[in-house]
C-alpha cells in the first residue's frame, strides 16, 4: 500500500473518530517567519525569513498532540566575497498542546515538543562558478511556544503564535536564539 492510501485511511479513521467523541482533529496550513541561525559561509549568523508548512492537531482541548512540517528557503549575496549562498531548512516538529477557551470564539494554547531540522546550504563562487554543498547531520531541539485562537465558525479558525527553539548553536550568554512566527488557518473535524 502506497504512502498516498495510507494517508488516506489515517485521515479517515481520525475523521470518524473525531464524530463520535471530544477528540478533535484540525488541519492547518501555516505561514511564517524564522529568526534562526545559518552555519555557512562561517562563522554563524542569524538571518529572518520565511517558512510554509502544514500543521495538524488531534486530541482533546486539555491534551493535544501536534505534528507539524516545514520547509524555508533563503538566498544572501556577499559580493565582496564573490558567494552566492542559497539555504534550504525541512523542518518537523512534534510536540503536546493544551488549550484554555475564553469563550466559545476565542483561546490561547500553549505547546511545547522537539524540532527537527535537515538543512542543506549550497556555496556558489560567483567569480569561479565553483559549487560547494554542505548538508550537517540531522538534528533535534527543544520547543516550546504560546499562541491564540479565534473562530470564524464551529470549524473553521485562524491563529497567530510564537515559539522558541532552545538551540545549542550560540551561547546561551550571546542571548540569541531561534524564534518562529506563525499565522494558521485551520478546519476543525469533531464535535464542537
Amino acid at each position: 500500500m502506497t504512502m498516498k492510501y495510507l494517508s488516506i485511511l489515517l485521515f479517515l479513521s481520525l475523521s470518524a473518530l473525531a464524530q463520535n467523541s471530544k477528540f478533535k482533529v484540525t488541519v492547518e496550513p501555516i505561514y511564517g517567519v524564522e529568526h534562526t541561525s545559518v552555519r555557512y559561509p562561517e562563522p554563524a549568523r542569524y538571518i529572518t525569513r520565511t517558512r510554509l508548512g502544514l500543521r495538524a492537531v488531534a486530541g482533546y482541548q486539555i491534551l493535544s498532540t501536534e505534528l507539524e512540517a516545514t520547509q524555508a528557503n533563503s538566498r544572501r549575496d556577499y559580493p565582496s566575497e564573490s558567494l552566492k549562498v542559497e539555504d534550504q531548512a525541512q523542518r518537523g516538529m512534534l510536540g503536546l498542546r493544551t488549550t484554555h477557551a475564553f469563550g466559545p470564539w476565542i483561546g490561547m494554547f500553549f505547546r511545547a515538543g522537539a524540532r527537527i531540522t535537515k538543512e542543506k546550504t549550497t556555496i556558489t563562487n560567483t567569480a569561479t562558478s565553483e559549487v560547494e554543498v554542505k548538508e550537517p547531520p540531522v538534528y533535534w531541539d527543544p520547543y516550546a511556544g504560546a499562541g491564540l485562537q479565534i473562530a470564524i465558525s464551529n470549524n473553521i479558525a485562524i491563529s497567530a503564535s510564537a515559539t522558541i527553539i532552545f538551540t545549542d548553536k550560540f551561547p546561551p550568554e550571546s542571548g540569541e536564539y531561534d524564534a518562529q512566527y506563525t499565522l494558521g488557518g485551520s478546519m476543525r473535524f469533531g464535535s464542537p
